[in-house]
């Protein structure tokens, strides 16, 4: 087990991470519910996946309740800085990436790290990546969200990893059983409405 991404980066604490993440949860689900139209083509299903996050971080930019967050560039390797700290999203699989390139540092990493403002000392994180994942299992709609620290030799030195909490027990009120009584049932009798001709 590693270190928090606190440890490393304290821009990186736990409740902004949890804000980051339900917030990510809601756009991957949102995306999912347009992926299911018969319209949806698979190019849609890829960029919908991408694209609605990267609108989620614009509005949180542009939103006074997150000052610590703020959208470094709108490019498609687009990065957002958690504090002081820059993160990229990815949309892989952390456990069997198939983006390795994305691990390269992107425009505005290399200008704050040609800046100094990321020192490295040894096992500490200089890479970090938001990875979401929308089929965790590889087949169906299980989404999960990942944050990845990594070297400069593109080592894993920090793995966290969002978890759905449940902030009180869940219970079920069960029905009373309550018993009805059986109808009584009657046969009906065929009232055939008189003719006019028969007499009485």
């Amino acid at each position: 087990m590693t270190e928090k991404p606190e440890f490393y980066a304290p821009d990186l604490t736990e409740e902004r991470l949890q804000i980051l993440s339900e917030r990510l949860l809601e756009v991957l689900d949102e995306a999912q519910v347009y992926a299911e139209s018969p319209n949806a083509t698979a190019w849609f299903k890829g960029t919908a996946n991408y694209g609605l996050p990267q609108g989620m971080l614009m509005r949180m930019h542009e939103n006074k309740d997150y000052p610590w967050l703020t959208l470094a560039n709108k490019t498609m390797d687009y990065a957002a800085r958690i504090g002081g700290t820059l993160v990229q999203f990815i949309v892989d699989d952390p456990h069997a990436s198939r983006k390795h390139h994305r691990l390269k540092r992107n425009a505005v990493e290399r200008y704050q790290f040609s800046l100094d403002l990321e020192v490295p000392s040894g096992d500490e994180p200089l890479i970090w990546r938001f990875y979401l994942n929308p089929f965790s299992d590889g087949m169906e709609y299980s989404p999960t969200i990942s944050l990845l620290g990594y070297d400069s030799n593109e080592n894993i030195v920090c793995h966290w990893e969002h978890e759905v909490v449940i902030s009180g027990p869940r219970s079920v009120d069960v029905p009373v059983a309550v018993e009805i009584e059986e109808p009584v049932l009657t046969r009906k009798q065929d009232k055939q409405p008189k003719q006019a001709n028969e007499k009485e």
